[in-house]
């Protein structure tokens, strides 16, 4: 599959282009922030390749869907930030957002396989108005995943994540992936390896040991995230 820059899916734009009143409180954060791109989509973006962000600073608004039928990678470098706006549905084989990328989807979310979710100091959040719903969800440190209809998905996260949802895992420390995990996405000590994890799950190969997402029957109910 071929790699595509979402910038180049999009129109060049300004800030002042992009204001509205419910992203206003957004937006603030990129008044006069220099270097920074703003990028505009009037029709929504569907690519069979993997798309990535870049390393921001950067404001994209998609007036549609944003579909891929392999990986999106929505990230920033360390502090800088970056926030995709979704006017549609999101959807994506596997997901992975972190540093300062801020993700909202007016729809719902949909990933076929994988979404991980990594470090952020409370930056890193994708949050959509409608259902998420994943195979499964790995959050790390202070990643977040919101969604007003509920979430549908085996959760791997800290404790704490959502009140009062409680992870399916716990994401907690020194051995907590030994008996969950494939033992190709640990670490030496025993821990979910969120790189290799995710370089398997847009390879197609397997992360939980056999009968594990079995256990955990709630992964296709419904669960509210907060």
């Amino acid at each position: 599959m071929t790699n595509v820059r979402l910038e180049d899916l999009c129109n060049a734009t300004t800030l002042a282009a992009l204001r509205h009143p419910r992203w206003d409180p957004e937006l603030r954060t990129f008044e006069g922030l220099n270097p920074c791109t703003f990028w505009n989509s009037d029709t929504g973006v569907d690519v069979s390749g993997s798309i990535d962000t870049g390393r921001g600073p950067y404001v994209f608004q998609i007036n549609g869907p944003l579909k891929t039928k392999d990986h999106l990678s929505l990230w920033t470098d360390d502090y800088h930030p970056g926030l995709v706006i979704v006017r549609g549905d999101l959807h994506a084989r596997t997901l992975s957002f972190g540093n300062g990328a801020r993700i909202f989807v007016e729809g719902s979310v949909v990933v076929e396989d994988c979404l991980f979710g990594q470090y952020g100091d409370h930056n890193a959040v994708l949050s959509a108005k409608g259902e998420l719903r994943a195979r499964a969800v790995f959050l790390e440190n202070t990643a977040r995943v919101y969604a007003d209809e509920g979430m549908r998905s085996l959760i791997y996260a800290p404790l704490g994540s959502w009140d009062p949802l409680m992870p399916d895992i716990e994401n907690e420390g020194i051995g907590d992936g030994i008996g969950f995990f494939d033992p190709s996405v640990l670490d030496r000590y025993g821990d979910l390896d969120f790189r290799r994890a995710i370089e398997a799950a847009r390879a197609g190969k397997p992360l939980f040991l056999p009968g594990v997402e079995e256990r955990f029957p709630q992964r296709l109910s419904s669960r509210k995230t907060e």
